[in-house]
């Protein structure tokens, strides 16, 4: 029989076997909804009994944090953990974890597939060529990739994955970090810069940063002015980091040229957002992460935290601080 009780909040896979596969032979697995989005009025009697929580985007805030009085571990099923009270976990002594590299490969490819087909306006070429048109023009003028400058905001792992992918296209790359220093950036084919530097001199700027209380809402009106007319936005990052409108307006005031959007402030978008169907936006359903063995990987990963913690191991990973 097994010893505990583990509760996966979320998920939209086919099925839990990899979970079951690590953790079958010393916990039960129980699931709070097999629909993401979908919240429950119980979740904190279900959350009570677990004693490790293995979550994709439920919202567990302090309240249901607060409830899990038997819980050795919260293990996220990605990287960012900002749906997840980790100062409330840290109190209880919970440990929260992620899965900081499982798709380092694949956003940092999607990043550059996006600046890619801006930089090319391959979706603005295949539209018209749908249509029956055979027009040079449509996407014109368009710029040599080698001779742009591409703005690299958060230089952790993903930022510094698209920075050795880019530097085989000649670009010039700098980069906005605010915890790293000049030597941190050594061996590195990056120039460090400030956040106002980074936007005035970039061609093509992609968002790596977590979503923090400083970064939300980090692209906004005043940042959009400062960009060239000519540059293009992309985020493979998280939604909140640029304010919708103010993305909307900017490109219709033609303040800059375009857009790749993995990512929305509120997903999926409403059906009459602008953004959805923007000429100038290349969008994409947040799945810059996905790979099938990317997905394997982080649910595998997630699952030998909680293992670990519920036999008394150090998980790998805490992301707040508690041993």
């Amino acid at each position: 029989m097994a010893s505990y009780t583990v509760v996966v909040t979320d998920h939209d896979f086919e099925n839990l076997d990899i979970e079951r596969e690590v953790l079958g032979d010393i916990a039960d697995l129980v699931t709070l909804t097999d629909d993401v989005g979908q919240e429950r009025n119980d979740a904190a009697d279900v959350l009570a009994a677990a004693d490790g929580v293995l979550n994709l985007r439920y919202d567990i805030g302090a309240d249901l944090v607060s409830s899990m009085e038997s819980c050795r571990i919260i293990a996220r099923y990605g990287i960012g953990v900002d749906n997840v009270a980790t100062d409330t976990a840290r109190e209880l002594s919970i440990p929260v974890t992620n899965v900081p590299d499982y798709c380092l490969e694949e956003v940092s490819t999607h990043a550059l597939s996006l600046l890619l087909s801006l930089n090319r306006g391959v979706t603005t070429y295949d539209a018209s060529v749908e249509t029956g048109a055979w027009d040079r023009d449509v996407a014109a003028p368009l710029s040599r990739l080698s001779s742009q400058t591409v703005g690299i905001v958060g230089f952790g792992a993903i930022g510094r994955a698209v920075a050795e992918r880019l530097a085989g296209f000649g670009v010039d790359i700098i980069t906005s970090d605010p915890f790293l220093s000049a030597e941190d950036l050594e061996g590195h084919d990056a120039e460090l810069v400030s956040f106002e530097q980074l936007l005035g001199r970039a061609d093509y700027i992609t968002i790596h940063s977590p979503l923090t209380d400083g970064t939300r809402g980090l692209f906004g009106p005043s940042e959009f002015e400062q960009m060239k007319e000519t540059a293009a936005l992309i985020n493979v990052a998280r939604g909140p980091i640029v304010q919708g409108d103010a993305l909307r307006d900017a490109l219709d005031a033609g303040e800059i040229a375009g857009a790749g959007l993995d990512v929305f402030p509120t997903e999926p978008p409403a059906p009459d957002d602008a953004l959805r169907t923007h000429d100038n936006v290349v969008t994409t359903p947040h799945v810059a992460w996905y790979s099938e063995e990317a997905n394997a990987e982080r649910r595998r990963a997630a699952a030998q935290n909680v293992r670990a913690a519920l036999e008394g191991e150090a998980p790998e990973n805490v992301v707040n601080g508690v041993e």
